[in-house]
This record gives C-alpha cells, structure tokens and sequence, in this order.
C-alpha cells in the first residue's frame, strides 16, 4: 500500500511505541481512535493499512494486541497470521485462477509483443538491484516511433507484497491489443495514444514475495547494518524526506540513503522523462481508493486541483472507490505521484485496490473488471485535461485531428466554463485558443475541399463557440481574398 508505516524501533506516546521484531504479524482492526491518534500511530512507526471513521486497520505483533486493549481500545482481528493467509491465497491457485510471477508476467508481455507486433513492442527500461529487466510494453498504431500523441504511464508493484498491482495493469493490455481490430472505440485510442505499461516495478520484491518471505514489502537493496530493502515509494525525488517515511533500513518505509538511490526507481523516472507523459496510473493495494497529490503534506497548493478532482471522481464512477488527496490519510515524502507530478506535471494517480492485501485469485478478474474502465478513461483524458495543463505542449495541440479537438473542448470548457480564479482561467484560456485555432485550421481546409462534416460537428459542440468563431472569421477573410469556397458553403458559414 502506497501509505504503510511499519513498526520499526519506535518509542512514542499512544501506547509506549512500535518496536520492530520478526514475530507473526496479524491485521487487526484497532477501534476507538480519534483522527489525531491515528496520526499518532503512523508517527510512532505502525503499520497503518487502511483508517476510517473512529477506527485503523493495522499490522502488529500478536503481543501489542493486548497494548492496545489495555488503552481502551477494542481490538478484532482480521488475518491472524498474514505470512499463513498468503501461502493459502498461493496454495488455493488454480490453472486458470493464479497470479502472475515475474516470470510469467514477463513471457506474457513478450509473446504480446510478438504476436501484436503491429500496435506494441516490450523494452527493458532498466536493471533491478539484482540485476533483472524491469520490462515496459508501449502499445499504439505506430509502436515504434515517437509521435506527438499524447501518453500515459500505468504502474504495477512498486510495493512487493501488492500482488493485485500487477493483475489491472496486465488485464489493461490484454484489452487494448485483443479488442484492437474488432472494438471501434479501442481502435480509435490506440491509434491517438501512446500508452506505456510497467506491470512490476520491484521484480526483485516480487519474486522474495512469492517465494521466501510472503510479507515483504520493498527491494531488496543490502542496507548498511545487516538490513535490507528499500521503499522504492519513498525514494523519487520530489520532496524526499522523512515524513511518512524512515531512516532506519529496518523499517518498510526506509526510503533509501538518498533521492533515487534505487535503480528501479530511477528506471520509472528515466522513462518518465523521456516520453513526457501528460497522465499515469501508479497500482497498490489495499482500501479501495483513488488518490491524489500532494501527499508530502497537509493543504500543498495543486494548481490543476479542479482537474484531479473531476478526473478521480470520473474514475471512481467506474470501481466505487473512494477519490481523495493523498495527504488526507496522512503525509509520506518522496513517493511516485508526488514526483510525476511536481516535476514532470504529469497528471498522477494511485489506485489502491481491493479490501485487502491479496484476495484470493477467484477474485482476480472482479478486481480487474472494476478497473480496467477506469484506466481506460485516464488514457482517453490524457489528451483533453492533459492538453491544458504544462504537460500539454503546442506538439501535441498541434496534432490533433478534428474529433480530438472537440474532445478536448467539450472537457476543458465545461470543468473550466465558470473558473473563478482569474489566473486559472487565463492560463487556460490560452491553451482553449490553441486549440480551438487548431480545430478551426482544419475545418476550414475541409471547407476549402467541399466536405462540411467537421463544420457541422463544430456546430452542434457548444463548447466549440471560438473554433465556431474563428472558422466564421477565416472563411470571410479568404472569401475576400478569392474564390474558395462553394457558393453554398459560404453562404451557409456567413449565416451561422
């Protein structure tokens, strides 16, 4: 989960403090907590996977149990030996119903890649600590080239343990190439996107995961002091820091001897700065939500706030989940959304998915199901709400068809129509202008060819009213300028 604090050498005031050990860790339900020692509880090192009105769900040893109870704090129990209740999830797999392994997932994206060689091809975008392919799968008509269409970026297993992270953004893929030549719709966004899929970030993490310790949350970096790992979700650059995140490499959330200290973490940057992204996705689990930045702390200005609400709601239409800012479970530094965000002003999400660490893998498609749609819609809005924010360069304006335009003006007019801030509306206006110059550009050459299709949609989008008036006004001036329209269509323009 992207917030996870784990009990590590810690002696603070709710209940005398964390104290790290290797004994069984349970998930419990800690009931009777007030917000603010909640906050207390992530302070002090807990491992807080989910909180909720008058209650946490955290990872302890069975011993602090009874800390908790003796405070006037009720306790259930919900996984009593985490470690036990994910070698059963292995154990109740079937041919048809598994997880992914590294492995697996690896020659899965590669047969992809061979078979759908016409609309993706696989990369590897870096080496992990020990040494293996952090794999990338691009899917889009033109696989091989760099073209001004807009991107996005969807993100599985930066964390070990988060085995559904890598499931969505897999089912995503299988999606996109397999309905390709039969799904109008599919087509249409393969062919006008550029969309990049990292199903496992920490292939190392995965495979100590699935094979020795099931619990395991990070890399596996050898620390200094005997320690391992390092959480590759508190190690981008962007605010780096101690808050919501350890310096002990004891700790699940030790983020590292510096910014980017971590290969894979400087994998996922690297290729973020290459292909200019305008959204992402990164994929966690567990508490069913969808989460946006600024998580470094409480109230950071967000000038592309009204974005990220519109965009996290819309998405939660499609899973139920709960849209929120990031910072509102509590503050954690140098995490992926902060720095896709801050620095490369990518709009970033997280997802955490599912009601628990790792459902059982009949669940697997119901999760998928869920999500999928809503990946679906953040690479279809990478070019609208990506067009207007400093991500959107006058490149990708400048290549926008006729039906991207309209798109982006429906979206972009309607959320920002009434915007009250008047540095908002002017930052937006201008790239509103860019593009409906860009739609009025092309309309007129069909206009010049006799075809008044695009006229028409232009027409009927209210959104569309300065394309509408630029078209008016170019159609007049080259009317006066010679003959190049029909009588028909330059009388029907001139009446508009």
């Amino acid at each position: 989960m992207k917030r996870w604090v784990v009990a590590a050498c810690c002696a603070f005031s709710l209940l005398g403090g964390a104290a790290f050990s290797q004994e069984i860790k349970s998930l419990v339900r800690v009931k009777k907590l007030t917000s603010k020692q909640v906050t207390q509880l992530v302070q002090q090192g807990y491992d807080v996977a989910k909180e909720g009105k008058g209650f946490a769900e955290v990872v302890i040893n069975k011993d602090e149990i009874n800390d908790f109870v003796k405070k006037g704090h009720p306790v259930k129990v919900l996984i009593d030996d985490l470690d036990r209740y994910i070698q059963q999830i292995q154990a109740g797999q079937t041919k048809s119903d598994r997880y992914y392994t590294y492995d697996t997932a690896t020659a899965q994206l590669k047969k992809w890649a061979k078979d759908y060689s016409h609309i993706c091809r696989v990369e590897s975008i870096g080496k992990s600590y020990e040494g293996r392919d952090i794999w990338a799968l691009k899917v889009s008509d033109n696989p091989e080239k760099d073209e001004a269409e807009p991107a996005a970026l969807i993100m599985g297993l930066h964390h070990a343990r988060e085995w559904p992270s890598v499931e969505v953004p897999m089912a995503t893929i299988k999606k996109l190439i397999e309905e390709y030549a039969s799904n109008g719709e599919v087509k249409k966004l393969v062919d006008s996107r550029e969309v990049w899929f990292v199903p496992i970030v920490n292939p190392d993490g995965l495979i100590y995961s699935q094979e020795k310790s099931r619990y395991w949350r990070k890399n596996r970096r050898a620390n200094s002091g005997g320690t391992y790992g390092v959480d590759l979700n508190r190690n981008y650059g962007y605010k780096w820091g101690n808050v919501g995140a350890s310096s002990s490499g004891y700790s699940d959330t030790y983020h590292g001897t510096g910014p980017f200290s971590e290969p894979e973490a400087c994998a996922m940057r690297d290729l973020a700065l290459r292909e200019k992204f305008q959204a992402s996705i990164s994929f966690h689990t567990y508490s069913e939500l969808i989460l946006y930045p600024f998580g470094y702390g409480y109230n950071i200005p967000n000038p592309d706030q009204k974005i990220f609400v519109k965009m996290a709601g819309d998405m939660a239409n499609f899973n139920d989940y709960r849209p929120q800012n990031s910072a509102e479970l509590y503050p954690a530094m140098g995490d992926s959304d902060d720095f896709f965000y801050g620095d490369c002003k990518i709009l970033s999400f997280t997802f955490e998915l599912c009601s628990t660490f790792i459902p059982s893998a009949s669940q697997i498609d119901n999760f998928c199901n869920q999500n999928v749609p809503a990946v679906i819609y953040l690479i279809d809005k990478a070019g609208t709400y990506g067009l207007v924010t400093p991500s959107g360069d006058e490149e990708l304006i400048n290549a926008l068809d006729v039906d991207s335009g309209l798109n982006a003006l429906e979206d972009v007019v309607s959320l920002f129509g009434n915007e009250a801030d008047i540095n908002v509306r002017n930052e937006v206006l201008t790239r509103v202008e860019k593009i409906s110059l860009r739609v009025a550009e092309l309309v007129n050459e069909d206009l010049k060819n006799g075809s008044t299709e695009t006229w028409q949609k232009v027409k009927e989008l209210p959104q569309a009213s300065l394309a509408l008036s630029f078209i008016r006004n170019r159609v007049m001036f080259n009317s006066a300028h010679g003959d190049f329209y029909r009588d028909d269509i330059l009388e029907e323009v001139k009446n508009s």
